[in-house]
């Protein structure tokens, strides 16, 4: 028998509902390099926001020999993740055959260092990250009819420990009326009814059967409101964002971070912004970016947010 075993998750819009239920445990999760409480004095990190305005920009992909069973998530709604990751590299200084330059993927800004050599088929590019963290590694990457193409192996044995990149030249510039696309839905992974095990079986006319087996759930995600609130070019009001669901407020608030190319940590919300054809990852410290406009913008939707974190129902719907 073959049997095949597929996660599957199911997404639903989370609203209007009267089971409200008060959560005493509400928490607000605001990453490190976009909180802005802090702001008022502190100085630009010189490894932040310093480097050029053009980078090599694509998906990160785990290579074809990564074995990725177990590993990726699905969804019936418009959610998949194949473990991807969008990723930003900056050839900074070319001195020679040397090459220093820096790499911005999944919330992490790291340096690299390394050498250039000119073979028959043309120049390569052996560049190693320092190894002081858990997801540093070597690159290895030819320039090739405008695409920089190559490989990247872990130092240290992590889930994926090899991938490989196809990147394209783009350049990143701020722009505060940029709206999100309908590239997909964002869903919260964190809050979900689980409806356990589904298994169906299909003959298909073959001698072996074929068995799917999956984990059926409902998760909370954003409405249409996302695409119409702009939180950068305008201060919103209690009238903009009152009726609004907790996945709205979310995203609209962490649209403003995406406008700045911050790289996100959060797994949703880089699946999310990774779909943007606009958005760039090349910083993973935006919170001096930020305009007064988005500070004041940001301070409000977090009032809401946890507003709807710790007023909701058994959906977890704000």
């Amino acid at each position: 028998m073959l049997k095949t075993i597929t996660i599957l998750l199911s997404i639903i819009s989370m609203f209007g509902c009267n089971n409200v239920i008060k959560n005493n445990d509400a928490e607000i999760i605001v990453e490190d390099g976009t909180a802005i409480d802090s702001v008022i004095n502190e100085t630009k990190s010189e490894n932040v926001n310093t480097s050029t305005n053009n980078y090599w920009v694509g998906y990160f992909n785990p290579h074809k020999e990564v074995d990725l069973q177990g590993k990726y998530i699905a969804a019936d709604e418009g959610l998949y993740w194949g473990r991807r990751n969008k990723i930003s590299i900056s050839i900074d200084t070319i001195l020679g055959d040397s090459i220093i330059g820096h790499s911005v993927v999944a919330g992490n800004h790291r340096p690299f260092y390394g050498k250039h050599k000119t073979t028959d088929e043309g120049r390569k590019y052996i560049v190693k990250e320092p190894g002081d963290d858990k997801y540093d590694g070597e690159f290895t990457f030819e320039i090739v009819d405008g695409h920089l193409i190559g490989v990247w192996e872990a130092y240290q044995s992590i889930e994926i420990p090899k991938r490989e990149y196809i990147l394209n030249q783009m350049s990143y510039v701020y722009n505060p009326d940029i709206m999100l696309e309908r590239a997909g839905r964002y869903g919260n992974w964190d809050k979900f009814i689980d409806y356990g095990t589904q298994i169906e079986v299909y003959d298909e006319g073959t001698p072996d059967e074929q068995v799917y087996e999956w984990v059926k759930r409902e998760y909370a995600s954003s409405t249409e409101k996302i695409y119409e609130i702009n939180a950068s070019n305008k201060e919103l009001t209690k009238e903009d964002v009152e009726n609004l669901t907790n996945s709205d407020l979310v995203v609209i608030r962490n649209t403003i971070y995406a406008r700045h190319g911050y790289s996100f940590k959060s797994r949703p919300l880089r699946v999310f912004f990774d779909a943007q054809d606009w958005y760039i990852p090349v910083h993973a410290d935006i919170k001096q970016d930020l305009t007064e406009i988005e500070k004041k913008n940001i301070q409000l939707l977090l009032r809401y947010e946890k507003n709807a974190k710790e007023y909701y129902d058994y959906f977890g719907r704000g």
